[in-house]
């Protein structure tokens, strides 16, 4: 699998896993921790760190039209 997909990949979940109601309430709480994660690994790997951070940027940008569209604005 290449970068792009992973890429790809994680921008859909995290966009999707807000629809799900217990599952956006952890969502905040496992973004934090995953941002700590990923600035402790920039130490090692930057590039693959800064990928990963805006990949997960780039779903909580997307979570809430996605919720939107497929929900179909009732939220």
């Amino acid at each position: 699998m290449t970068y792009e997909w992973l890429i790809v990949a994680a921008i859909v979940l995290v966009a999707v896993l807000p629809i799900i109601k217990w599952l956006r309430r952890l969502l905040w709480a496992f973004s934090i921790a995953f941002f700590a994660m990923m600035i402790v690994h920039m130490q090692h790997n930057p590039g693959e760190a800064t990928l990963a951070l805006g990949a997960m940027g780039g779903g909580l940008l997307l979570a809430r039209p996605v919720r939107r569209l497929v929900l179909g604005g009732m939220l």
